[in-house]
């Protein structure tokens, strides 16, 4: 793969933190659109981590619940699946007032973000 590109493939697609030809498919084939929607994700998702975090410490269901609807939901746009998969679990924890399930997502959560700040580090 030739540095700075998303064409990649199948085995590696696999394994990645975003499925690159949907996400591609959604904004015209625009790769450096997509580059600047990915820093915002990074930057919004750094600021609803927090909240998250404090939602979590005061077992505010609610935003636990409305959190995760949102990252679920800017992750799917993104084609970030396994962070949509952890979002949708946090989600889930929020509406059915499950701490240790909401503590368990944000775990993943964290991990899975990790995961793809790594992964768009090494395409720099």
């Amino acid at each position: 793969m030739k540095q700075g590109s998303y064409i990649m493939n199948e085995e590696t697609q696999q394994n990645s933190p975003i499925d690159y030809p949907s996400a591609l498919a959604r904004i015209g084939n625009d790769e450096s659109f997509l580059k600047e929607l990915l820093e915002l994700y990074l930057m919004d998702f750094e600021a609803k981590k927090e909240a998250l975090k404090a939602a979590i410490e005061g077992m505010d269901f609610i935003s636990i619940q409305e959190i995760g609807h949102s990252l679920k939901g800017s992750s799917a746009n993104l084609s970030l699946n396994f962070l949509k998969n952890a979002s949708y679990e946090m989600e889930v924890a929020g509406k059915d007032r499950d701490i240790d399930r909401a503590k368990k997502a944000l775990e993943e959560l964290l991990q899975q973000f990790q995961s793809l700040k790594t992964h768009l580090a090494s395409k720099n």
